[in-house]
């Protein structure tokens, strides 16, 4: 004789299901990759929140006996982080679960809560690439432009974009590695003076690229010894050098214990560029904001939750959350590009 589930039953399972899987990857990600380069802490207390970046704060100067201490104001730019409803269903019919067909409805929620969890990693990428596979708008930076930006920002003209010098070669690779590295020691507080200490340049940086990039990468930053071109007078051969021979030199990341940490991820669709983040910098270049958590609602034969489950015979359980995404000043991240 076929075993009935009975309702509560099945749906206290399937919202266990998805609770156990929920939980234990969101734990993951506080600690995860993402947790360098995205802060996932701030919260929301109303569908549309202000936020507000100072600039940059005025530095000690000179004060002469009897002159008026020296006063300079500081400016701050406002902006606006709108929060979005996410929700998804999973239902069954009351007839499937009374035959016990159970084992899908399990799959799928746990496939959902994976889904919910992940939400502050598709914001990411959303951000990121400015897209909107998730969110509905892609966000502006709290200067009112895009995430990156090849024009003047942060007192330098190209702002926080390079160009790359190639993709073949680990000597390319290393060289916009240096590239970017003095790009955010160019980067200006908006005052003259320098954004970004070595101090926390030194604390290491990510690296976000597409899976194409994978090798090219690993071979450049994890491998002990790399191969280069060499000229024929021994040289590693630039990109301006015509190389004659190959040859295996020391990974100067490697001795030098230089922090690199590689992130590759299917979630980049454009095969070629690929993005910086400092790993210790006080303010992340994007954030995950957090007006309501996940909230559970179901629909039960029998319970008198809805016009539907008795009209159709189809039961559910569905979740919930309202969140979102800001930029605040981005100086944490440079992008080199290739196109």
């Amino acid at each position: 004789m076929a075993r009935i589930l009975a309702n509560n039953l099945l749906v206290n399972g399937v919202k266990t299901e998805f609770a156990n899987t929920y939980m234990d990857l969101r734990q993951k990600q506080a600690n995860s990759t993402l947790g360098l380069v995205m802060d996932l802490s701030p919260t929301a207390t109303n569908s549309q929140h202000d936020y507000a970046h100072i600039n940059g704060a005025p530095h000690m100067k000179y004060w002469r006996r009897g002159d008026t201490v020296p006063t300079d104001a500081m400016d701050a730019n406002q902006w606006n982080v709108p929060i979005f409803e996410m929700a998804m269903r999973v239902p069954w019919s009351k007839f499937d679960r009374k035959d016990d067909q159970t084992d899908t409805l399990f799959e799928a929620a746990r496939s959902t809560a994976t889904s919910a969890a992940l939400l502050p990693e598709r914001y990411f990428f959303d951000v990121l690439t400015a897209s909107t596979g998730t969110l509905p708008v892609a966000p502006s930076a709290s200067d009112g432009s895009a995430l990156h930006i090849s024009t003047s920002r942060f007192g330098v003209g190209g702002g926080n974009q390079v160009t790359a010098t190639g993709l073949v070669a680990t000597s390319d690779i290393l060289q916009d590695y240096y590239l970017v590295l003095n790009r955010f020691r160019d980067f200006q507080d908006g005052k003259g003076q320098p954004l970004i200490s070595n101090e926390i340049i030194d604390q290491g940086v990510v690296i976000v690229f597409p899976l194409e990039l994978t090798q090219i990468m690993e071979t450049t930053f994890l491998q002990t010894r790399i191969a280069m071109g060499v000229t024929a007078v021994g040289h590693v051969a630039g990109a301006s050098d015509t190389a004659v021979g190959t040859g295996a030199v020391s990974n100067i990341i490697q001795e030098t214990n230089k922090g690199v940490t590689l992130w590759a991820s299917p979630r980049l669709t454009d095969a070629s560029d690929y993005y910086y983040f400092l790993r210790g910098a006080p303010s992340k270049a994007i954030f995950y904001v957090n007006r309501e958590g996940v909230q559970e609602f179901s629909s039960l034969e029998g319970d008198n939750n809805g016009d539907r489950t008795r009209d159709t015979g189809e039961e559910y359980v569905q979740w919930e959350e309202r969140s979102g995404a800001g930029i605040p000043l981005p100086y944490a991240t440079v992008k080199v590009n290739t196109a």
